[in-house]
C-alpha cells in the first residue's frame, strides 16, 4: 500500500462528505473515490481504442473522402 499527502482543507471536505456518506472512515470514503475514478478511466480507454480491422475502415472512408493519401 502507498501514502499519499492530501491538503489539510481537502482531507477535511472528503471527511465530512465521508460522514454524510455514513461510511466509518474517511480514508475507505477516499478508497472508494479512487476505485470510481479509476474503473471510470478503465472504461474510457476502453471506449477510446479501435481494434485493427475498425481503425482500417476509418482509414479507408477518409481516404474515400478525400482527407487522407
Amino acid at each position: 500500500m502507498t501514502n499519499i499527502e492530501i491538503d489539510d482543507g481537502i482531507y477535511n471536505v472528503l471527511e465530512a462528505r465521508a460522514e454524510e456518506k455514513d461510511f466509518d472512515e474517511t480514508d475507505e470514503y477516499i478508497q472508494y473515490l479512487l476505485e470510481q475514478i479509476v474503473e471510470k478511466i478503465k472504461r474510457e480507454k476502453q471506449n477510446a481504442e479501435y481494434t485493427e480491422e475498425e481503425e482500417k475502415k476509418v482509414k479507408n472512408r477518409l481516404k474515400d473522402l478525400g482527407y487522407m493519401d
